[in-house]
């Protein structure tokens, strides 16, 4: 792994916790996927098979409306990650991600998740209780916007 692999991981809200010697176990396992402008990352109501984490570029998420128009609301870069929700709860993508740049994600699929988590059960938990963190910053934030969102 290079030192700016490591770093963005490390970077990452999911891996803040853990150690070098555990970042290098799960970085044996991710994938390196590239993506051009445009390119469709994730499709929302599709199956949910990896968990990416941008090192280079941005990706645009998208939700889709009731009246079927997708809403841009999120843009994320190097250290966010995307797909955490279908990894831990099995259902489909919640939202569309598409590359807005040139973009590397490091991937790390549901089948290499599970098996990380039952060959190494500590390392899981912390994955997990960084998955639980940003889960739960999300909400907290989503909280706040629909507060003001109603305020007005």
């Amino acid at each position: 792994m290079t030192p700016r692999t490591l770093q963005l991981l490390r970077d990452t809200a999911i891996f803040e916790q853990l150690s070098d010697a555990q970042l290098q176990r799960i970085e044996q396992r991710l994938i390196s996927l590239e993506f051009e402008p445009g390119d469709l990352v994730f499709r929302e109501g599709a199956p949910g098979r990896y968990i990416c984490f941008v090192i280079a570029g941005e990706l645009e998420v998208l939700k889709e409306t009731s009246d079927g128009e997708s809403v841009p609301i999120a843009t994320l870069g190097a250290g966010h990650s995307v797909g955490e929700m279908s990894i831990i709860d099995g259902l489909t993508c919640s939202a569309t991600v598409i590359s807005r740049t040139p973009a590397r994600v490091l991937a790390l699929t549901r089948k290499d998740f599970d098996l990380l988590v039952d060959e190494e059960p500590r390392l899981g938990t912390e994955i997990f209780r960084g998955i639980s963190r940003l889960l739960s910053m999300s909400l907290r934030k989503t909280s706040a916007d629909l507060a003001a969102a109603r305020a007005r």
